[in-house]
């Protein structure tokens, strides 16, 4: 999807998640985390994030280049609206104690309230 698209979506369902998940992050839009990352343009790796929360900056990123469709950018909304909600210092904890994005409680939580994403397409 192209970037334009992806705002117009944006902009559409993410007043809505946003008061159903008590979140009020900020949205900025990358190609990819490397890109962020780096801040150099059209950079890039071999693992590909949809999207992220920064705790510390209360933003959510969205990666432009893993949006396919709107079913994906409404997912990618609810799951770091949902991290948002979360104590950034036992997110950490997980995995420093070996949990996996698979078995990671927070992840789960994130993953099974992406579930209600239909609620927000019309």
């Amino acid at each position: 999807m192209k970037k334009n698209e992806i705002i117009k979506i944006v902009n559409k369902v993410y007043p809505l998640i946003s008061k159903d998940y008590n979140c009020d992050a900020k949205i900025e839009y990358y190609y990819n985390i490397y890109e962020r990352l780096s801040g150099e343009k059209g950079m890039t790796g071999e693992v590909q994030a949809n999207a992220e929360y920064d705790w510390v900056m209360c933003k959510i990123y969205i990666y432009t280049s893993q949006m396919y469709s709107e079913e994906d950018i409404v997912r990618s909304l609810i799951h770091e609206c949902v991290h948002s909600t979360q104590l950034k210092v036992l997110f950490d904890k997980y995995y420093e104690v070996g949990e996996t994005y698979d078995t990671h409680p927070y992840e789960i939580k994130a993953r099974k309230a992406e579930e209600n994403w239909l609620k927000y397409i019309k």
